[in-house]
C-alpha cells in the first residue's frame, strides 16, 4: 500500500485598503494597494460596511464586481462612486459615511484588512476621525 502525502501552502496576499474618501458623495472611493511582489488575483474577495448603529456587517462591493479583476505588484485599485480614467470598478451605490467600518475579505471569508472612522467600537483603539469635506483616510 502506497500513501501519498501532499502539502500546500497559502500564499498570503498583502492587500490592504489605503484611502478612503466619503464625502463629497460623488467623490467616494476606496483605494487598495498591493504590497506583494506578484499581481494578486481579486476574483472572490468581497469588501463589507457597518455603520456605528448596525449589528453586522453587510454588503459594499460584492464578489461578482471582484471578478477577473487583478491588483499588479506595488500598484493600487480604485473604487469609486463617479467615473474616473483610473477607476477599477465605478459603483453608483458606493455608501460610505461618517462613522462606519469597511473590511476586505479574501475568498476564504478571511478579514485581509479592516479600516474605522468616527464613533464606531470595531477596531478599539484603531479608529481615525471622521475625514472632513474633501479628505480622505
Amino acid at each position: 500500500m502506497c500513501v501519498f502525502f501532499f502539502s500546500y501552502h497559502l500564499v498570503n496576499a498583502n492587500v490592504v485598503i489605503s484611502e478612503i474618501k466619503i464625502s463629497p458623495t460623488e467623490g467616494r472611493f476606496i483605494k487598495l494597494y498591493n504590497q506583494d511582489d506578484e499581481a494578486v488575483d481579486l476574483t472572490g474577495w468581497y469588501l463589507q460596511r457597518k455603520t456605528s448603529t448596525g449589528s453586522s456587517f453587510g454588503s459594499l462591493v460584492s464578489k461578482t464586481n471582484f471578478e477577473n479583476k487583478s491588483i499588479l505588484p506595488g500598484k493600487y485599485f480604485l473604487i469609486s462612486r463617479a467615473g474616473t480614467d483610473d477607476a477599477d470598478i465605478i459603483l453608483d451605490d458606493l455608501t460610505l459615511t461618517e462613522s462606519n467600518a469597511i473590511q476586505l475579505k479574501n475568498t476564504s471569508g478571511q478579514v485581509v484588512d479592516k479600516v474605522c472612522w468616527g464613533d464606531i467600537t470595531d477596531c478599539g483603539d484603531a479608529v481615525f476621525p471622521n475625514p472632513a469635506e474633501g479628505e480622505s483616510i
